[in-house]
């Protein structure tokens, strides 16, 4: 439980937020049954696995086994620990959490000072960039890229000015410390062990992330030359931010992408702000010139398509090629805008319109086509050497293709093109695969909690399933089992979670269950086992049945155990040679007793009445 909330604050957000609505303000949902269906956010996957159960509010991935409840769900997507998620949904949800100070963890703690300083440091640059007179260079930057102040209010801009520790000073008469700041990223160290800022004389562009917190800074520099520094510098990475995991502007563009389905990635902060302006709000940035695979499983757990507008130049291109086999690996349908040369978006839609930039997305190439474009180019097939070239570099290309359909498409295209024989070419993707030359190199998944490698005893699991959906079975196992019968941890876990709530006459539910457990694959096992299709909607006499087959299997594999116990036990004895003493005799009979009742169990449809443990 978060430390310093109490328990009916827990229950009470609980009961307010719902889970669907929650997760499909995240991901685009189908309906599917009495369930949602949709794209999971924490694995790559081309077909849809993970399921939201309104009915019971918890959600399970049956791809990589993720599962859990409301705050489960805040908790892995936010990134955030589990007093943070509760106060993300209390906000959510306007239930008011009376503040109480207690201890929590060190990394935990970390996060939040972080966080703070941050809102803290964002605010600051952003009042300067308004008030301050050395905020009017950066004003008219802006105002020369066409950013209006609307603009610059919705992306929170700021300006860092030029000394070496104005931030730095300011943050620690708030009462934040040296040490915070250079842990946040804010401030660099000096040998004598000072700190100075590190964004100065800068325009200043907050990274947020998807729930709106600010987790980083990028800064551009306002003068050139090498005392300047870099053109663009960004917050290093901390315990809050992670450059790979991030897109600039999906916290804004987040409800256009999933509404038209598709997202259109930039490189740069003035690009997405500019497509912004120009109602192009579906725009994200890479934060830098590679995608990452987090970057491109988040895309694609918002859209079908991805529409890539970087800019018209060789690291442009050379970004493009490395992020589009991760999209495309995530399930994203890729599609590329072929910018003039020399041009960026940011360039385009200032100078062209809104206009000319959906017309040139309207004439995006698919992506085998841009990368087939792209080695052409790279290649030069008009003449020899670069013609043999590129025939081994399309042709690897075409190999790792999944679709035989479109591999076949531009096999004949590039027979066509080339004058050469389409079966050579066959012949030669052939050759290529038997020397292992091909492969799709496909994305790893996040199986870290994957339900199929919980290993449980299947009456277990069952009968677990059957406690959380009729709550009447839970009191009914409970008089003829204990939790230290169940053989697998988590069930056993599980089941004595099951019988303390019972005990105590409290509602039990999955969702209820998983608050009481802090790992993942508890929460795995308990979503899943709430959410089993073939344990739904039971006639009460089959689950009379099935409740009884599986008490009564549990205590069969108890007394096996038993019984090999007790074998054990008198092969010891036997060993010793110390002769049948009454020790010895008194296991012989306990063995024996243990053998009749397996024998009177394995006769029963259900037995499980007449045991008490």
């Amino acid at each position: 439980m978060p430390q310093g909330i109490p328990e009916h604050i827990i229950d009470e957000i609980r009961q307010r937020c719902d889970l669907a609505a929650l997760v499909g303000e995240y991901l685009t949902l189908e309906k599917r049954g009495k369930n949602l269906l949709g794209l999971c956010p924490f694995h790559s996957e081309k077909t849809p696995s993970f399921t939201v159960s309104p009915d019971k509010q918890l959600f399970h991935c049956f791809g990589c086994g993720a599962s859990g409840n409301a705050f489960s769900f805040i908790m892995k997507l936010e990134n955030l620990p589990f007093p943070e998620a509760v106060r993300f949904l209390a906000k959510r949800a306007g239930v008011a959490i009376p503040e109480r100070k207690a201890p929590c963890s060190a990394e935990d703690s970390l996060k939040e000072q972080i966080l703070a300083l941050n809102r803290l440091a964002a605010r600051y640059y952003a009042y300067l960039l308004r008030e301050s007179p050395g905020g009017k260079k950066a004003a008219e930057y802006l105002h020369e890229r066409g950013i209006t102040g609307a603009s610059s209010e919705m992306f929170m801009l700021g300006y860092a000015p030029p000394g070496w520790e104005n931030f730095s000073r300011f943050a620690q008469k708030k009462g934040f410390s040296p040490e915070l700041l250079l842990k946040a990223g804010l401030a660099s160290s000096r040998g004598d062990g000072s700190c100075y800022d590190r964004f100065r004389h800068r325009i200043i562009f907050p990274i947020l992330d998807p729930g709106g917190r600010v987790i980083g800074f990028g800064g551009r520099a306002l003068d050139v030359g090498e005392k300047a520094g870099p053109k663009y510098l960004n917050s290093p990475e901390t315990s809050v931010f992670e450059k790979g995991a991030v897109l600039y502007g999906l916290h804004l563009a987040r409800e256009q992408i999933r509404q038209e389905k598709t997202a259109v990635v930039m490189e740069g902060y003035t690009d997405v702000i500019t497509a912004h302006q120009a109602g192009l709000r579906n725009a994200v940035a890479s934060l830098g010139t590679s995608l990452t695979q987090v970057q491109a499983r988040l895309l694609r757990s918002q859209a079908e398509k991805v529409y890539i507008a970087y800019d018209a130049d060789s690291a442009g291109e050379a970004a493009t090629w490395r992020g589009l086999k991760l999209l495309r690996d995530a399930g994203c349908t890729v599609q590329v805008l072929d910018l003039p040369p020399g041009s960026d978006p940011d360039d385009l839609i200032r100078e062209a319109g809104a206009g000319a930039f959906r017309e040139l997305a309207n004439r995006a190439k698919p992506l085998v086509e841009y990368q087939l474009g792209l080695l052409k180019r790279r290649c030069n097939p008009a003449v020899e050497e670069g013609r043999l070239r590129y025939i081994e570099e399309a042709l690897a290309l075409l190999g790792a293709l999944s679709s035989p359909v479109e591999r076949d498409l531009y096999l004949k295209r590039m027979a066509e093109e080339l004058g050469v024989s389409e079966g050579a070419l066959r012949d030669e993707i052939k050759q290529k695969r038997q020397k292992g030359g091909t492969g799709h190199n496909l994305a790893l998944k996040d199986q870290t909690n994957n339900i199929s490698q919980i290993k449980v005893n299947p009456a277990e699991k069952m009968l677990v399933s059957l406690m959380i959906l009729d709550p009447e079975t839970a009191v009914l196992v409970s008089g003829s089992l204990a939790a230290d019968d169940f053989e697998s941890e988590p069930a056993r876990r599980a089941a004595g979670a099951i019988f303390t709530l019972a005990a105590r006459g409290e509602p039990i539910s999955g969702e209820r269950l998983i608050n009481l457990f802090d790992e993942p694959s508890m929460h795995a096992f308990i979503a899943g086992a709430a959410t089993d299709p073939s344990l739904q909607d039971l006639p009460p006499e089959t689950m009379e049945r099935m409740v009884k087959d599986c008490i009564n299997k549990i205590w069969h594999t108890k007394l096996s155990r038993q019984q090999q116990l007790g074998q054990q036990r008198l092969q010891e004895k036997d060993r010793q040679k110390s002769g049948l003493d009454e020790q010895a005799r008194k296991l012989l009979r306990e063995h024996q007793q243990v053998i009749t009742r397996i024998k009177r169990s394995s006769c029963r449809s259900g037995g499980g009445e007449e045991f008490n443990g």
